[in-house]
């Protein structure tokens, strides 16, 4: 699926930012059944579980496609969209021309028997984010490969079970014509409850330092979601 990935990060402006975004997301599920996004999510972070987060929340899109995602964009920038909710269509747009949004394919990579009884089943569900950007010298092209080959591990190290959780989700921003997003890798890992997203935590933290990814990496940060499906 196609993914639009909204970043709000976290300044003196960002509680009014992600009041904004929620509404711009509610608002996009009245656009109609062909154009409106397959699932919205809002995902709030928890500085109590990874203190001082950079993103103050993530909004999630999800479409079937690529021509999905393109009609919901068409639709957007119409005065249809703009009349659908209060600030919807300024909203969108100053997210974008702040650079925050990445338009991705979504890869899950492990636990798609979860994810779908998480769809079907809705609510919140926690999860650890990464959002990075690649190292130097790599294209987007190589950067994807190296990343997908690496799931499961920090460079060469394996991540333990109890620190893997229910389910992994890569997203890779979608080729552009000159244009380069702000980001290159957004990840998400699902886990049922506080406990396991903690033990993931503290495991980064004994064992990420940043040395081994270096070659993939160029900087990256983490930040603890709670996931609400609208």
């Amino acid at each position: 699926m196609i993914k639009n990935i909204y970043l709000v990060e976290h300044t003196a402006e960002s509680a009014r930012q992600v009041t904004a975004r929620r509404a711009a997301a509610t608002a996009a599920l009245s656009a109609p059944p062909d154009v409106r996004p397959v699932r919205v999510a809002v995902c709030a972070a928890l500085p109590d579980v990874l203190p001082v987060p950079r993103f103050e929340a993530v909004v999630l899109e999800w479409f079937v496609d690529d021509a999905h995602q393109a009609r919901f964009a068409s639709w957007l920038a119409s005065p249809e969209g703009a009349a659908a909710g209060e600030g919807l269509r300024a909203t969108a747009m100053a997210t974008a021309e702040a650079g925050q949004l990445v338009v991705a394919r979504e890869h899950p990579m492990r636990g798609a028997d979860w994810l779908e009884r998480r769809w079907r089943e809705g609510g919140t569900a926690v999860k650890h984010m990464a959002i990075a950007r690649r190292a130097a010298g790599l294209s987007r092209d190589e950067f994807s490969e190296l990343w997908r080959n690496r799931a499961g591990k920090v460079g060469a190290t394996p991540i333990p079970a109890e620190a893997r959780g229910n389910a992994y989700v890569q997203n890779h921003p979608l080729p552009t014509d000159g244009h380069d997003w702000p980001f290159d890798a957004v990840n998400e890992v699902y886990f049922d409850d506080l406990e396991g997203l903690r033990a993931r935590i503290a495991w980064f933290a004994e064992n990420f330092d940043g040395v081994g990814e270096d070659d993939l990496v160029a900087e990256s940060w983490f930040v603890a979601v709670r996931e609400e499906i609208l």
